[in-house]
This record gives C-alpha cells, structure tokens and sequence, in this order.
C-alpha cells in the first residue's frame, strides 16, 4: 500500500512511497507457542447466514421480479436503473443485493461505545502465482517477509481467508478491514501487485465473505468494515455532487455486497474507515453529510461510523476552513513513526517496523523492529493512552515489511504480542 508515513510528533507530515511488485532471502526464527483462542462474539442466527447465503447466490442467479427469495430479501418490483441510466462517472457503480428494497433485515450485532475493539488493516491484493512470476522475471526475490503459507495465498481462495481469519481470531482481533480499491472500471490504474487494474477487488469479496461465514457457522466470528483506500478518489472534488456520489457510490456498493450480520459496527453504526485525502481535490463537512444522509436511505436507517485519517481533520479547498465532525480520527504511519500521542486521535494506532528501502529508492524508510521492541513500546503507549479503538498497521502488507501475520521470519511473534495486549486491552474497557 501507498504508505503516508507521518512522523508520531507531527500529525499529517507524510512520506509518500511507491508501490512495488513483489519481494531478500528469509531467514527462519522458531515460533513461539500460540496462545488460546479467544472468546468469541456471539454467533450469528442460522436463520440469519441462511438468508444471507441466499442472497449471494440471487445476486448472481436470475430471480422472477417481486418473487421472494429468503427471509428478508425480496427481488425488485422492476428492475434497478440500467447502466446506461447512470451518468458516465458511474458507469462502474454496480451494488449488491444487502440494501434496500431488496434486503430489509439490517439487525447487527454491535459493540458499544465504550468497549474496547481491536482492528486490523488486511491486504487481499495477493497471488502467489503472480508473485513468482515477478520474481522469475526480476531474477530475484525482494520481499523481507514471507507468510508462512505463501505457497496457499490467493485473493480468490476461500480457504486462504480462513486461515488469516481465524489467526486474526488468536491474536485478538475483533474486526477485520480490508484495502478497498472499488469496482471493475473505476480505476484505470494496475493496483500492484495483484495481477490486472483494482479487478483484486470485487473478486476477492465473495470468497472473503464466504469464509467470514463459514466461521460466524462455527461460533467463532470476525466482524468486518470498510477500509476504503481512497486513492481511487483520483482528485475528486468532493464538494460537488458529482465527487459526492462516486464517494458515497463507492461505500454502498462495498457494504451492499456484504450480509450485514458479518458487518463490523459501533453502537449500531457500520465501520467506514478512510485512508488519507491525498488522492482527494477538496472535500467539506458536506461530503460526509452526503454519506451519513444517503447510507442511511440505502440501509434501513443505519448511519456509518466514519474515522478519517488526520488528512481529513479539516475542510480541504474551501474558502474557509472548517473541523469535519465524523466518529474518529486515526493517524496512518505508525509502523514507520510510532503511537502519536496527540490528543485529537481516538484511535490507537500501532504497527511491528516498517522497511520499503530494500525496493532501492533513495528516500527509503527503515524503522527496525528491534526483535519486537519496537512493537511492545508502541502496544504499552497505546494501552496507556486511554484510547478504546486499536488499530494494527499491519495486518500483512509485505511490500512494506509492517506485517504481523505468521510468517518464516518470525513465527507467531507478533501474533502472540498481539494477543497478550489484546486482552489487557480489553480487560481495560470490558462491554
């Protein structure tokens, strides 16, 4: 991922560094013993995954207009405007069948405001066969981690979301947000390193989805946000109707996809977390009324739970300067930069180190991992902090080297780092 790299004492200071493919010889650390699972969230009703299995399938499958489908969905009276209906900036637009009129049970199982939750930014954009194809062609590897089940990783294979879920799960992650990149057409760019444009991204959610399900089916779920990566905005302008329905257009169809009994939400309102506004011309307290007001109409009154990134803290381009108000505030650079401390931010973001050096550019950064210290002196500053939302920076993005994922380098470190200050963490702020 493009990384904005702010320094911990200056909130909004960035770094910008350039995606690159794929991967240093590893060298193999023993792994240190895993610890217990953690108590789940309760599952899901089986009448509930049942009616949301069903409307995956009826979104890919031809259903009579006005038949119903399962509890809770029905098809369309008459069928949703055409593609040629659309204005041309969003011809891409194609949501899903989890909005209304076709859904109408948006019952959630929320945490509540004043528990804590653990978060995890996750990367799908992954092939292995493309991977080894990059590096075939480079004649070299240059990735510094390796998970250990590289061989396996697949953004079209449930069973590989299975196992980074359920290590989620042990480490003591409560909700998983993936690196949104938007629809087939809305961005005409190669999103490295999957193989083909931002495609990684619609393809990848149907077997996310399923394996979210088939563990909610086994008592152990993981909830699941939004982390829109919003350098798909390509410099739009936010204030005008124009960039505020590509916005909005680009949430709906992310959560339109998804049953919302696997939605991640707080206090009832489903997660919308938002990369930096590097990629955004200008944007007002009304780009994110627009959202609040439309989300709301699409999803049975449910309103989202916005955190922006620091870029976001205030109006950008407008004739006067105005404080947005949404939900939280993050600052995205902790793996590199550390916990900032600035009171503003409501959420504490960690990460293990960072290194995107070894690509060769001049303005490569380092932060040394220091054999996990680093990562411990930022989890006891975010513990301390009083903050309720932590946020893991990363998940698994290789090409930065900031993963906490099982790796051969590591083992389960950082999954077991992870866990210990999950549970303090949560034993701090209990439900």
């Amino acid at each position: 991922m493009v990384s904005n790299a702010a320094a911990s004492a200056t909130p909004g200071s960035s770094t910008k560094a350039t995606v690159v493919d794929d991967p240093a010889t590893p060298t193999a650390s023993p792994a240190a013993s895993p610890l217990p699972p953690p108590t789940p969230l309760p599952a899901a009703t089986a009448t509930g995954q049942s009616a949301a299995s069903s409307a995956l399938a009826a979104s890919t499958s031809p259903t009579p207009p006005g038949a119903p489908t399962a509890a809770g969905l029905r098809a369309p009276a008459s069928p949703l405007p055409s593609a040629s209906a659309q204005p041309d900036y969003l011809q891409w637009a194609n949501p899903g069948p989890f909005r209304l009129p076709q859904w109408t049970d948006f019952r959630l199982q929320s945490f509540s405001g004043s528990q804590a939750v653990v978060f995890a930014y996750f990367f799908y954009w992954y092939q292995y066969r493309v991977y080894q194809a990059n590096v075939q062609a480079r004649g070299g590897d240059y990735y510094l981690l390796h998970p250990m089940d590289f061989a396996q990783t697949d953004f079209t294979s449930q069973a590989w979301y299975e196992k980074q879920f359920r290590d989620m799960l042990a480490a003591g992650i409560d909700v998983v947000l993936p690196d949104y990149w938007g629809e087939p057409g809305q961005y005409d760019q190669r999103v490295a390193p999957a193989p083909e444009l931002n495609l990684f991204s619609t393809q990848g959610l149907p077997p996310m989805i399923a394996a979210l399900l088939a563990l909610a089916a086994r008592g152990t779920p993981l909830r699941i946000g939004l982390f829109l990566d919003t350098s798909i905005m390509n410099n739009e302008d936010l204030t005008t109707i124009r960039g505020k329905q590509i916005f909005y257009a680009t949430i709906r169809d992310y959560y339109s996809r998804i049953p919302p009994t696997l939605w991640a939400a707080i206090d009832r309102r489903p997660i919308v977390w938002l990369y930096d506004a590097q990629k955004v011309a200008a944007f007002d307290q009304s780009t994110f009324d627009y959202v609040y007001a439309h989300f709301a109409t699409d999803f049975g009154g449910l309103r989202p739970y916005i955190v922006r990134e620091w870029q976001w803290y205030e109006s950008k381009n407008t004739p006067a300067k105005q404080i947005i108000r949404s939900e939280g505030l993050y600052n995205w650079g902790a793996a590199p930069s550390g916990f900032n401390p600035d009171p503003r931010f409501t959420v504490a973001e960690v990460g293990p180190g960072f290194n995107n050096a070894h690509f060769g550019r001049q303005n490569g950064l380092v932060t040394d991992r220091r054999g996990g210290q680093y990562y411990v002196d930022n989890l006891e500053r975010a513990l301390a902090s009083g903050r309720r939302l932590l946020a893991i920076e990363t998940w698994n993005e290789l090409g930065e080297t900031s993963g906490i994922l099982e790796t051969v380098e590591y083992g389960r470190q950082y999954i077991d780092l992870t866990r210990r200050y999950a549970d303090r963490f949560k034993a701090r702020f209990p439900h």
